[in-house]
């Protein structure tokens, strides 16, 4: 049967030409029949009551247009029902020429280059100097203006697709606002991705802006289900952050019930514990029929490289294995994180116990970044960046030296 956010989507059709929002996608397409032509402002929906804003960025990589689809979907519902929304509805497009082109990036990564330093020289007036820092100053110029005209919380989610299928999963750098906003879809949540990808939107909005902010993968990128994933996920952060009441929106419910089976029989959340990084000239291939989340065994033979055999160093879930020419991410390993662990991090942060943390064994306050610390791995050993976790720190920079950089992430609260 035909679910209830397919239908709507139909049903809406002539709404969102009516709109500006036309070419709404129905979940049954591929990538080839994107509109020939995008807009940075997808589609932006004021209230008639003042309240939260929730933005919603899609095709930060050009490869990956499920987000961009199911968000036109529900721009399309609501087109014609604003008065049920409480606050506003701004839906973003990140990298538009990648996305014309149908690749995850032209000249660079656009989710590896929000960067302070790379900003600022943008933000000075200095000329982009690839197309991605050109996209990059744009996308940056909208969400700061989105922030700043806010008159109530800010939400973000950045909708995402993985080059492997596997079930849909949110993803956040951990802070308590995130994770309580992360736990509102029944999905997997996964944590500790901040660790190993320097340079993403997540990231740099965690750690400059006080907005709530998630991500989430809806799926394989040309999987029709894909976009209805997508769309769920933004009507259920539309009810999640006050935007939209339950109860006004039939699509809330039924979103919930699509995104429930996505975790069936999956851990609830889980960290990541490794990356395999991948070099220009590596000839990294990944053994063919990998699926997100599926278990894997140390020693198992995973991908082969310029060197031979990849084996995973570690038994764990893999997690986006890499089925697509542009990347430098092989595959991730994961593993669960149990819930009395999540309580017990909830409890000790609103103690605020990270201001003793200095007092212990081989731990002191870094001398040149505020707010962090410098752990000595030969004393403070495997625990400390397990407590480090549960205390709201990240790691900075690389893990593998005597010494670990920890910071409290910012606007844990």
């Amino acid at each position: 049967m035909e679910s209830l956010l397919s239908q709507t989507a139909a049903v809406h059709d002539v709404e969102a030409e009516r709109s500006g929002v036309a070419g709404l996608a129905t979940g049954k397409e591929k990538s080839a029949v994107l509109p020939p032509r995008y807009e940075r402002v997808v589609g932006h929906l004021v209230g008639a009551q003042p309240g939260p804003t929730l933005i919603c960025v899609a095709s930060v990589h050009g490869n990956e247009p499920a987000g961009y689809h199911g968000a036109r979907r529900v721009l399309a519902a609501l087109a014609i029902a604003t008065e049920q929304l409480r606050g506003s509805l701004l839906v973003l497009a990140g990298n538009l020429k990648a996305l014309a082109a149908g690749r995850r990036y032209l000249e660079e990564d656009l989710n590896r280059i929000w960067l302070s330093e790379r900003l600022a020289v943008l933000r000075a007036g200095a000329p982009p100097s690839t197309a991605e820092e050109e996209e990059l100053r744009a996308l940056d110029c909208e969400l700061r203006a989105a922030v700043d005209a806010a008159t109530g919380p800010v939400f973000v989610i950045d909708l995402h697709t993985t080059s492997a299928p596997g079930p849909a999963f949110v993803v956040l750098n951990d802070t308590l606002p995130n994770r309580a906003f992360a736990l509102q879809l029944p999905t997997p949540v996964v944590l500790g991705l901040e660790e190993e990808l320097s340079g993403t939107l997540l990231g740099y909005l965690s750690t400059h802006a006080d907005v709530t902010s998630i991500g989430f993968e809806s799926g394989q990128h040309d999987e029709p289900a894909a976009v209805d994933k997508a769309a769920a996920a933004i009507w259920l952060a539309l009810e999640a952050s006050g935007v939209v009441d339950a109860r006004d929106r039939a699509e809330v419910q039924a979103a919930h019930e699509l995104l429930a089976g996505e975790g069936s029989g999956l851990p609830h959340m889980v960290d990541v514990h490794y990356r395999h990084p991948v070099e220009p000239g590596d000839d990294f291939r990944m053994l063919p029929g990998f699926v997100g989340f599926q278990p894997v065994h140390a020693g198992m033979i995973l991908a082969y490289d310029r060197n031979g055999p990849v084996r995973a160093p570690l038994d764990g879930l893999i997690l986006m294995p890499l089925y697509q020419g542009q990347g430098d991410d092989g595959f991730f390993i994961v593993r669960p994180v149990r819930r009395l662990w999540l309580r017990l991090s909830t409890l000790l942060r609103r103690l605020h116990l990270e201001g003793y943390l200095h007092w212990l064994p081989g731990i002191r306050r870094h001398p040149e970044i505020p707010d962090a610390l410098l752990v000595d791995r030969r004393v403070a050993r495997v625990l400390a960046l397990q407590l480090f976790h549960l205390l709201g720190f990240s790691r900075v920079g690389p893990g593998d030296g005597r010494y670990l950089v920890m910071r409290r992430r910012a606007f844990d609260r």
